[in-house]
């Protein structure tokens, strides 16, 4: 489990257009690393204009992918984190002893982290929706949730396409600030890093891949969550609209910035037209709170 050369990119790019600004606290659903060799993660953090890099916290990358590796604690640190810790049942780094099959339950930590993560962790998780569950409460209400799993070539229980996180996003009203395909090519840079890239999610790009020359395809989603209910379950076409007061979700966009989300469409019982204007009326609320927040930033 880890940050090959795409997720870094991924995360210097967050942080440059400014969203790492309101981020002090983070957490890593598994005990996660950098998989990448250290001249590699030089060069992205110099492009990145990154200022405060100091190599001695980094000196582990020289090993990968051999051990002592060097976990994500001095990366996010680097990028301005105060807080951070990470869930593992084997206690690595650190972690919280946890088995993610079950309810996390210390409600101490439950909406404390402005940045949870998933970088290949769930996967080996066999109740893989109360994992999911669990990065749900541990997130703050506008906090990012970033996650990073397998399409083909994954070594754990469940392989993921677009179709789960959307499904998620849509039932909890998260807004999707960034999704893409992974390609990680059965090669390496000069320096020994993985070589892989963010392309569009797109089915059709897939298609046209050389599958000889790919050791596996990922899937990345950054969702923002929008408020403090609990986790709910996705449910696909029209099931439980009656309960739920909508028969499913319509995909709006928003360019404030770039970004995606999901209304409910009206329900078959008499309550849905109004449950979709309530749902409107939250929708447009939190977008003018976000429209003066952005404002703010630029101004400062």
């Amino acid at each position: 489990m880890g940050l090959g050369i795409a997720s870094v990119k991924l995360n210097l790019e967050l942080f440059q257009r400014g969203l790492f600004k309101s981020i002090e606290s983070a957490i890593d659903i598994g005990a996660q690393e950098l998989h990448l060799k250290l001249k590699d993660f030089e060069e992205l953090v110099k492009a990145a204009g990154i200022t405060n890099y100091q190599k001695e916290n980094f000196q582990n990358l020289e090993n990968w992918p051999k051990r002592p590796r060097c976990q994500t604690r001095p990366f996010y640190e680097m990028l301005g984190i105060k807080k951070y810790c990470c869930v593992d049942l084997g206690g690595l780094y650190e972690a919280i002893p946890h088995d993610l099959n079950l309810p996390f339950e210390d409600k101490t930590h439950w909406g404390k982290y402005d940045l949870v993560t998933d970088y290949g962790c769930n996967e080996h998780v066999f109740n893989v929706a109360e994992a999911y569950r669990t990065m749900h409460r541990l997130c703050k209400p506008s906090g990012l949730m970033i996650i990073s799993q397998q399409v083909t070539g994954g070594n754990g229980y469940f392989l993921f396409d677009l179709s789960f996180f959307e499904g998620i996003a849509a039932a909890n009203n998260y807004k999707i600030l960034f999704s893409s395909y992974i390609v990680e090519l059965n090669k390496n840079t000069k320096n020994g890093s993985h070589l892989s890239y963010c392309i569009p999610l797109s089915r059709e790009l897939l298609d046209v891949l050389d599958y000889s020359k790919v050791d596996f395809i990922g899937i990345s989603y950054v969702m923002q969550k929008q408020n403090n209910e609990d986790f709910m379950f996705p449910y696909q076409s029209s099931y439980l609209a009656k309960s739920r007061g909508n028969i499913g979700y319509r995909l709006q966009y928003d360019m404030m910035p770039p970004s995606r989300a999901y209304i409910p469409i009206g329900g078959q019982s008499p309550v849905g037209i109004k449950y979709l204007i309530k749902e409107l009326i939250k929708s447009i609320k939190r977008r003018f709170k976000l429209y003066v927040a952005l404002k703010r930033i630029r101004l400062n």
